[in-house]
């Protein structure tokens, strides 16, 4: 009988597949492992002072940036105005300190603003 060496990107790729084909299975636990195996728990941990300084709707333009919105699809969906989204993610950039777009979904995965 042949082993089979569980790595973290195994069992992250397993976890995943289980999140997404059973969508009758509770995800908490499994989203809460996922997160602890990525890293995205210590993220999660070590940034909540920073992520606690954002504002309600910068919280939301932080998810619809994460999602890959551009601007005037932010301002479509939020009934506000280009210059405003820009406004808001300038103070988004700033307080958490995003350099790319990298920076933006993993804040948004780690305080599960977007699903994994």
């Amino acid at each position: 009988m042949k082993g089979h060496l569980f790595t973290s990107a195994s069992l992250l790729g397993t976890t995943f597949n289980i999140m997404v084909t059973e969508k009758f299975f509770s995800t908490g636990p499994i989203e809460n492992l996922v997160k602890q195996v990525s890293g995205l728990q210590s993220f999660e941990d070590k940034n909540q002072d920073l992520f606690n300084t954002l504002t309600e709707r910068e919280v939301e333009i932080l998810s619809l940036i994460a999602e890959g919105l551009k601007n005037p699809g932010i301002a479509a969906r939020l009934g506000i105005s280009r210059a405003t989204v820009q406004n808001h993610r300038a103070k988004v950039r700033d307080k958490l300190n995003l350099t790319s777009q990298t920076d933006y979904i993993k804040f948004a995965l780690a305080y599960n603003l977007i699903p994994f």
